[in-house]
């Protein structure tokens, strides 16, 4: 068992690696592509005519290019510069983007790229000509102005993925820096240098994933790559305060600042970033920048320089894109290290269930002229149902299933508690009744937790076809005669570990040739469909008549499937057991 354990968890850990190792490639793909985009334009000597075309030939590198427009604003419209279909230039093509088209006026409004992934199917209003399935419109953002609209589409439905539509968002927000510094080659040079910095400080931190390791690597390759006098990275913790994880002064480790306090709290709290450029030449200056993911600001980039105007406007657009990599570098490595969490604890929990399941009956009793069948389903990994089969002198045998008022690990480990204490009542007590009694004298006494079981105690005789029985607070068993009738078997008695004595009733049934006992919990009669109707006593009792002429095992199988015909998709929201015993002769 530990031998296949270890290969099973190597198997594991090998799937583990080779994903992690497929999520680097990609990430790795995409960061090449923008520095290669980043450096072609940053190399070229263009007019803007050329430029729009460079921006094409880096587009069909990322995505699946039929039609590919450039359009800039002017006023109310956004009048074409460029056109390529099936990689041949539209020479002379004018017209403005935004005539026919709700998606080009979206995202004007919204200032984000939006994927159209069927214009068919999606009815949206857009001048197209019918051939083309889907569409990715990217707004090209310079220094927080739209100045134009790249629009990329293709001939097949749902040809765009969200990787590849920020990966277009990256490279229109270059090509607007570009079209504005047109005139100014040497600023954009420095640029995408700047650029080339930010996606090396992204390829040498790619491959680490847990955030004690990444945090100063992280700061490093800042501090190396732009040579920064200070760098700091700030994180909210649990109560809400930005902490120092990382930074090139140690002093600075395990600073707590409140949100809204100084530069960094007021950046966290205002989501913004703030600049403080000195007009002293001695002095220093600096610029706090929020981390986020999606909306959530997580925490904030310190950044500090000897040049005291380090941090002017034309700075921003790669320090805002210096802080979007930081972010996703501390969520991805903060999802990797939640996943490995997720892994260990799933890992726990199938050991858990090895365990649990360990502690029901191998086998169902085989005795002459009787079938019997046991069935259990946890509904979340581990649960707190059970049945057993308990041997007993004179070829009779004890029969068990109980439910404990809780699911997962507390009902899991009180379950095999009670089965425990009932096995050792049942091998002392005369019947049922008394095994009842003295399993919930044992629980008052010994446990600690605030759970509660009810079961229900037989002891069966299939020499004499009598079958003695005594409940503690559980569902009544159903009895299906020869005719198929069904039938309850009404018992009283409270749930174990609830009253500190307690006196089950007992009866005694004569199962006679075709007669089927049913012992089932809770989960079975409550289990719901996709309409919040529970599946209930009526069509268990039809679904046993239903099945009478079959033997245990198969009267088990078909009362089971019967509950997920009728729950569908619906996942099970409590545990399933139950007992079948039926005189065959």
């Amino acid at each position: 068992m530990l031998l296949l354990a270890a290969i099973a968890l190597s198997g594991v850990l090998l799937y583990q690696w080779r994903l992690s190792q497929r999520q680097l490639e990609a990430r790795t793909a995409e960061l090449r592509t923008l520095s290669d985009a980043a450096r072609a334009i940053a190399s070229a000597t263009l007019d803007e005519d050329e430029l729009y075309r460079l921006v094409y030939r880096q587009a069909v590198q990322i995505a699946d290019v039929a039609d590919f427009q450039i359009g800039l604003f002017e006023d109310e419209r956004c009048v074409l510069k460029l056109h390529y279909r099936h990689g041949v230039e539209q020479v002379g093509a004018v017209g403005d983007l935004c005539v026919d088209n709700d998606m080009v006026s979206w995202v004007r409004a919204h200032g984000r790229p939006l994927i159209v992934r069927d214009l068919r199917a999606q009815m949206v209003s857009h001048a197209g000509d019918g051939v083309l399935r889907s569409a990715v419109f990217v707004p090209m953002m310079a220094r927080d102005a739209m100045i134009g609209m790249l629009v990329v589409q293709s001939e097949r439905a749902n040809a765009y993925a969200d990787s590849q539509a920020r990966m277009l968002g990256i490279l229109a927000h270059q090509t607007a820096a570009a079209i504005q510094n047109a005139r100014a080659l040497r600023q954009e040079r420095m640029r995408a240098q700047q650029m080339e910095l930010v996606s090396a400080i992204a390829r040498s931190t790619a491959l680490v994933f847990t955030l004690a390791d990444l945090l100063p690597r992280l700061v490093e390759a800042i501090r190396a790559a732009f040579g920064y006098l200070f760098v700091g990275v700030f994180l909210k913790d649990e109560l809400g305060y930005v902490v120092c994880r990382a930074a090139s002064r140690q002093v600075m480790l395990g600073k707590r600042v409140r949100p809204g306090d100084g530069l960094i709290g007021a950046c966290v709290a205002e989501d913004c970033m703030i600049a403080v450029c000195q007009s002293h030449p001695n002095r220093y200056s600096e610029v706090v920048l929020p981390l986020r993911i999606g909306e959530r600001v997580i925490g904030a980039l310190h950044l500090q320089a000897s040049d005291p105007k380090a941090f002017g406007p034309s700075e921003a657009h790669y320090l805002e894109l210096l802080a979007q990599q930081v972010s996703v570098a501390v969520e991805d490595a903060r999802l990797y290290e939640q996943s490995l969490e997720r892994q260990r604890l799933a890992q726990e929990l199938a050991l858990a269930r090895d365990i649990q399941a360990s502690f029901l009956p191998r086998s169902v009793p085989n005795v002459a002229g009787w079938s019997v069948a046991g069935r259990w389903r946890a509904a979340k990994q581990v649960g707190g149902d059970f049945y057993d089969f308990i041997p007993l002198p004179d070829g009779r045998w004890g029969v068990v299933i109980a439910d404990v008022a809780d699911k997962g690990v507390p009902a899991a480990l009180f379950m095999i508690f009670s089965r425990t204490l009932i096995r050792a009542a049942m091998s002392s007590s005369p019947g049922p009744a008394d095994v009842l009694a003295r399993a919930n004298t044992l629980i008052q006494t010994d446990a600690m937790a605030d759970l509660f079981v009810t079961v229900l105690c037989a002891v069966w005789d299939p020499r004499s076809g009598q079958i003695w029985m005594a409940s503690a607070g559980h569902l009544a068993p159903l009895l299906c005669r020869a005719d198929r009738s069904v039938s309850t078997v009404r018992l009283a008695g409270p749930a174990l570990g609830v009253l500190e004595r307690i006196v089950p009733e007992q009866i005694c049934l004569a199962l006679q040739s075709g007669d089927v006992l049913l012992f089932y919990t809770d989960g079975l009669t409550d289990a719901m469909n996709a309409s919040g109707e529970a599946f209930g006593l009526a069509r268990l009792k039809a679904a046993l008549s239903e099945a009478h002429g079959l033997d245990a095992g198969q009267i088990a199988a078909s009362v089971l499937s019967a509950v997920d015909a009728f729950t569908g998709d619906e996942p099970p929201f409590d545990d399933q057991a139950l007992i079948v015993i039926k005189r065959e002769a």
